[in-house]
């Protein structure tokens, strides 16, 4: 497994991820990921945030037109 070295950027922190580690996760550059941390094991998960080509509505259902209520 390689090492990485976490480095400052603006006010954060930042750690870079292989080519290998992107294609393996099926990520690609400008791609939202979700960091998990678990805190009792003292380590991160980082997993793509939703699928790719998945569509997120936000959607409200509502009666049937022509129904009484």
């Amino acid at each position: 497994m390689p090492t990485r070295k976490i480095f400052k950027t603006g006010h954060s922190a930042a750690v870079t991820l292989s080519e290998k580690s992107l294609k393996a996760l099926g990520l690609k550059l400008g791609d939202l990921v979700v960091i998990d941390v678990d805190e009792g094991r003292r380590q991160a998960v980082i997993r793509p945030a939703h699928r790719q080509n998945q569509l997120v509505l936000n959607l409200a259902a509502r009666p049937k037109l022509g129904t009484k209520r």
